[in-house]
């Protein structure tokens, strides 16, 4: 598994039985929950498991919906984050922190 070779310089230890096994015991098997109503950035950034800067990120290049209350207020809809843990998000736009990039990436 190539994913096993690229993360091991990261995670020594790591071999491609080892990730399978991560990857089918973490899968997502569409048992999302049920929301019904729209969600702040903090809620939102639990439910996905990434920071309240990625949620904002995702709001400006439209991968979540968000109705804006006033101006510093909005809340996200929730079909929209249901479809963002279904179908993920683009390879190209995952961001890598500094501390994980290989010399010479940006």
């Amino acid at each position: 598994m190539a994913a096993a070779t690229l993360l091991q310089q990261y995670i020594p230890d790591l071999t491609p039985q080892r990730l399978e096994t991560l990857l089918t015991e973490n899968r997502n098997e569409g048992n999302i929950p049920e929301l019904s109503r729209k969600l702040t950035r903090s809620e939102c950034a639990q439910i996905l498991g990434v920071s309240i800067n990625s949620v904002n990120r995702y709001i400006k290049n439209g991968r979540l919906k968000a109705v804006h209350i006033s101006p510093r207020l909005l809340r996200i809809d929730p079909e929209s984050v249901k479809d963002l843990l279904t179908n993920g998000i683009p390879e190209d736009e995952v961001i890598i922190p500094k501390c994980c990039r290989k010399a010479g990436d940006q």
